[in-house]
């Protein structure tokens, strides 16, 4: 692996005395796609949140190249280069597309430069700016996930964390989500990604951690973990693992 961009060193996190995650060590360098894998339950989507700073009770070091973040609020690790696009919905749905694009770029003072960010972001959805005017709340479900990755992307991050992308949404637009994910990879971002659909997952990704009772069982090429029969034995559902 090249230097890491993300480290997280024994993150432990949970609510009140009830740990979720515990010793969670991952790493994550710039042009990088990580995902992590694990039944549910397991302390994914807790992890991602305890980066970003959504956990009450955390422990640990997290840092960015060479920023602390760790102590940083939401507002301020996305100022400082990290975007997160959680599972549920996020939009505004009783404003425009058009709107709710601003509204993702309020940090950015500059006009100008929010005009080039939002115009390369409706490259890569071009659903979007078709339907700038439509209110957001009347978007398909993949309308609305492109329409929150599109957001998130607005800050030009170098750190992307990604909660179930995929779920929920047509075989077509998963299809679309995980090329998008790939351009992020191009363009030099790192991106950490929850993922239920474990084989797309991993076959998009260079490298994927299995996450099993709050803790890190294995790490491996993502590829290579895709017939690793321990991820099989440690996938909570082998039935859902092993679908084509």
């Amino acid at each position: 692996m090249a230097e890491a961009l993300l480290e997280v060193s024994k993150l432990r996190a949970g609510y009140g005395e009830r740990a979720v995650i515990e010793e969670v060590s991952i790493a994550v360098a710039a042009g990088e796609i990580v995902t992590i894998v694990g039944h549910n339950g397991a302390g994914k989507s807790t992890l991602l949140r305890a980066i970003f700073n959504l956990v009450p009770d955390r422990a640990g070091t997290i840092r960015l190249g060479s920023t602390d973040l760790f102590p940083l609020s939401p507002d301020r690790l996305l100022s400082s280069g990290v975007a997160y696009v959680p599972q549920g919905r996020s939009i505004f749905p009783k404003l425009t597309i058009a709107e709710n694009l601003r509204m993702g770029g309020y940090t950015i003072r500059d006009e100008r430069l929010l005009a080039r960010r939002i115009d390369h972001v409706n490259t890569l959805f071009p659903v979007l700016p078709e339907r700038r005017a439509q209110l957001a709340g009347t978007l398909s479900g993949g309308e609305q996930r492109m329409l929150e990755m599109a957001r998130a992307l607005l800050v030009d991050p170098q750190l992307v964390m990604l909660d179930e992308p995929s779920i929920g949404l047509a075989p077509r637009v998963v299809a679309l989500i995980f090329d998008t994910v790939k351009l992020l990879k191009r363009e030099g971002k790192a991106v950490l990604m929850v993922e239920q659909n474990v084989r797309a997952a991993l076959a998009a990704s260079d490298r994927g951690y299995v996450i099993e009772l709050g803790r890190i069982r294995l790490e491996d090429a993502g590829p290579k973990l895709i017939d690793d029969p321990r991820v099989a034995q440690l996938y909570l559902a082998r039935r859902a693992y092993t679908q084509r």
